[in-house]
């Protein structure tokens, strides 16, 4: 009865005309600017370092037509070697491993819209001063990229908790796979979008990347507090169909007969469900960061670009990556809805596509001159799309083993996954001090063989169905936990559809 009842209210509540379609549009451009936030400085840094000793071998640059002597003789404002630029690009991470495993906490205490406008408030105040701080010390700089990284620990956790809060069953793979995808564009409009801005802005051209974007996350931030809500029921207009929809497909209780969840850390921890997704999430992101924070590097270094081309052809790999997150989900909702894979099937299939695809793809790079710039610009922008399948596997992973916690398990996992964040920039640094092909070559063989391990990992140990302790416990009637049906979701798909 439920099941047709929610069917009908779904008719009545169309989602391009829903408020969850607001919300989701608001996480999407959240991801965007967050990530741009975070990574602005991987292309203004290319800029802001002193390159003009840097000896280039110009005789092999002519595949794109690029200007070798303006991106041999960059003439920054800083000298700093290539281990305190590791050190600078990963200071964001030491801050943003601090606070994951409490984030899932802090957005029930205090409620993800809170949180997200403190958040968001604080982030465009340190990209604002972020220019003073870098001209007046590199360590003083590092400080504040570490203080972004603490107070951006609670954004991607509280996302996940709205979103589980807000999205039916059938919609949560193409939603969770459109507002995430945000922070692959968030990347991929930031090389080209900075480049122009380092070449052309004001005061200096780099630091109008970081002002831009504190501009830009201040007015979302006005936007999420005027049209955001925590949950369906504390929404001010929201229809009573829609809520209706939204309460009946994922079983929510009345506001008021709402308890107090008590977490279950110790399943939590002792889950091989969850390790699967923590240790997947932390190999992946090694091989991710390293390409998100070293990629304009290698595109100079290697490649032989000069600023402007560097972050066109920066942007084209972030671009795919985006468009793969946006399909990835609707393939992944087409194969559980339809029982071609189960769901744990399906989870492993699109993390093991990623991974081990993202793998092959950088080894071939590794081999690619600077007198092969169109194949290497092709296996690059394809090594970062097909990585965008696993947002549609693990990533997404702890909304089917315990959506209860999911906001929580992913604080977790995002707090021991950040780690890669500090170590790759800082090995990649020590690995390639002269930046020649050879030495990316074993950055790159490293990484592959990581993401590899991965899809291994993930393959032998990962989980696809509810866990007895995962189950949401706002249901309508105050049923004990142990007397809730335990049931494969092949099953639930069978009563649901009956």
């Amino acid at each position: 009865m439920k099941v047709y009842l929610a069917f009908c209210f779904s008719l009545a509540a169309p989602f391009l005309a829903s408020k969850r379609f607001i919300l989701a549009v608001l996480c999407f451009f959240c991801c965007l600017l967050i990530q741009a936030s975070r990574f602005n400085l991987s292309i203004a840094i290319v800029s802001m370092v002193d390159h003009s000793q840097d000896v280039v071998n110009i005789t092999h640059t002519r595949a794109l037509n690029v200007n070798t002597h303006e991106c041999s003789n960059l003439k920054g404002e800083f000298d700093w070697d290539k281990q305190l630029q590791g050190l600078i690009l990963g200071a964001f991470f030491w801050g943003y491993c601090v606070l994951q495993s409490s984030s899932g906490w802090i957005c029930e205490r205090y409620g993800v819209k809170r949180v997200l406008s403190v958040a968001c408030s604080i982030t465009t105040i340190i990209c604002l001063v972020s220019p003073i701080c870098a001209r007046t010390s590199p360590y003083l700089f590092i400080c504040l990229r570490i203080a972004l990284g603490l107070f951006q620990c609670p954004i991607y956790p509280s996302l996940q908790v709205v979103l589980t809060n807000w999205i039916p069953p059938s919609e949560k793979s193409r939603i969770f796979g459109f507002t995430f995808s945000g922070s692959a564009l968030g990347v991929a409009a930031m090389f080209p979008f900075g480049g122009f801005l380092c070449k052309y802005g004001f005061d200096g051209g780099w630091p109008s990347v970081f002002y831009v974007i504190g501009i830009c996350t201040f007015v979302w931030t006005v936007a999420w507090y005027f049209f955001a809500s925590n949950s369906p029921q504390e929404h001010p207009t929201i229809t009573e169909a829609e809520l209706k929809y939204i309460q009946l497909s994922l079983g929510l209780a009345n506001k008021k007969n709402k308890k107090k969840m008590v977490i279950p850390w110790k399943s939590i921890m002792t889950s091989t469900a969850t390790w699967a997704i923590i240790v997947t999430h932390f190999l992946m992101n090694y091989g991710h960061y390293m390409l998100v924070t070293q990629l304009p590097t290698y595109m100079k270094e290697v490649l032989k670009f000069d600023i402007q081309s560097n972050g066109i052809f920066s942007m084209l790999p972030f671009l795919s990556l985006w468009i793969v997150w946006m399909f990835g989900g609707v393939i992944s909702d087409f194969m559980t809805a339809n029982q071609i894979l189960s769901v744990v099937n399906t989870r492993k299939l699109m993390t093991a596509v990623g991974a081990i695809g993202t793998a092959v793809f950088l080894i071939g790079l590794s081999y690619i001159g600077c007198d092969q710039q169109i194949i290497a610009v092709a296996l690059v922008t394809i090594a970062v799309a097909v990585e965008g399948f696993s947002l549609s596997g693990f990533f997404i992973n702890p909304t089917d083993i315990a959506p209860a916690y999911a906001g929580t398990i992913l604080g977790i996992s995002n707090s021991l996954a950040t780690l890669p964040g500090v170590i790759a920039p800082y090995v990649v640094g020590v690995l390639t001090p002269h930046g020649t092909r050879d030495e990316w070559q074993v950055s790159f063989y490293i990484a592959g063989g990581i993401f590899i391990s991965a899809a291994v990992f993930y393959i032998i140990f990962a989980e696809g169905e509810i866990q007895k302790w995962g189950y949401p416990l706002r249901i309508e009637e105050e049923i004990p936990l142990s007397d809730l049906p335990y049931k494969k979701p092949e099953t639930l798909r069978k009563d649901l559809n009956a």
